[in-house]
């Protein structure tokens, strides 16, 4: 078994910081645990008076026995209101955004 633990990175300056970790779901083998957080790793839009953030994804064995409970996400919205982006920096970031508000398509 295996779970995705979802990492935000925010940087300023020379320094690099962790803003949050979060497992999320699980996954019987690591090849459906990585195909799940392709879409989750790469660059996000970038709070005010940073010069980078992004998220990475690492994918963990598990016990079978362990049950992950799912955590919502970073909470982006938050940071974004708290430190507003000045425009988009990174490629496909706002689309990655909104499609993160709206969940996965189905």
């Amino acid at each position: 078994m295996f779970t995705m633990i979802l990492m935000l990175y925010l940087q300023q300056g020379l320094d690099v910081t962790l803003q949050s970790a979060a497992p999320r779901g699980q996954f019987a083998t690591r090849a459906q645990c990585e195909a799940a957080a392709v879409r989750l790793r790469g660059p996000l839009p970038v709070p005010h008076g940073y010069k980078a953030a992004w998220q990475d994804v690492s994918c963990m064995p598990i016990q079978r026995n362990v049950r992950v409970n799912d955590t919502p996400q970073p909470d982006l919205a938050k940071v974004l209101r708290e430190q507003p982006a000045t425009g988009c920096q990174a490629e496909g970031a706002w689309r990655r955004v909104a499609e993160m508000c709206q969940g996965a398509p189905r």
